[in-house]
């Protein structure tokens, strides 16, 4: 396949880079102008992504991968933004005008439909200082992208941690205090959906099968 990856140097996005081009894929790496470099073998594309001309201008190939999210000085709920508080909508918009022929983007477990699934805490941090802008922005993004005309799938995660050991990762029932995946896991799943071609709808809630109950989860 030939892949767009935007956000392939954030930490979702480099995995899907790295991922990609070890399963053979042509990848175009899009990055933006003070970001690192990706994983060598991808064709890298500096630019903002707010700029939607610049998204418009990009080789979109046969799966579009949108690693973007906001970013914030610290894990703290109310650390500063370092990003636009409506980052990610604005990207959906960009990629509507853009038309790629499928786009599989990571949105957040607690948005849309997920949201009953979480546990009280999870729901107490999700609405919290900075964290509840980014999770408005992300439910703006998905109503966006829901009625975009080319197939879409938002990817719902738990919490994202570091960890590259293998996980089985699959639909779960729940998002606790210590429900956790790999942002490697995570792009593995992104790359196993493009791959498969799959057009159903995907998982409410995304993470590894081992901590959760699996089920068959209506809802995106």
């Amino acid at each position: 396949m030939k892949v767009t990856v935007l956000g392939a140097s954030g930490g979702c996005g480099r995995w899907v880079v790295e991922l990609a081009l070890e399963r053979g894929h042509d990848v175009t790496a899009v990055v933006r102008p003070t970001s690192a470099a990706p994983p060598d073998g991808a064709e890298v594309i500096r630019g903002e992504v707010t700029d939607l001309e610049f998204v418009r201008s990009l080789p979109l190939g046969d799966v579009t991968f949108c690693c973007v999210g906001q970013r914030r000085r610290s894990l703290f709920p109310w650390s500063r933004l370092l990003s636009p508080p409506d980052l990610v909508q604005t990207v959906a918009r960009h990629l509507v005008a853009a038309q790629p022929k499928r786009l599989v983007w990571i949105s957040a477990g607690g948005v849309g439909t997920s949201r009953e699934r979480l546990r009280f805490p999870i729901t107490l941090m999700v609405r919290a200082g900075r964290v509840g802008t980014g999770y408005a922005d992300l439910e703006v993004a998905e109503s966006i992208l829901d009625g975009a005309a080319f197939p879409t799938t938002a990817v719902r995660p738990v919490t994202l941690t570091n960890g590259t050991a293998p996980q089985p990762v699959g639909a779960v029932e729940r998002f606790g205090l210590t429900s956790t995946v790999h942002r490697r896991s995570v792009a593995a799943w992104m790359l196993d959906h493009a791959e498969a071609g799959t057009r159903s709808v995907p998982p409410a809630l995304l993470g590894t099968s081992r901590a959760h109950r699996s089920m068959a989860l209506p809802g995106g």
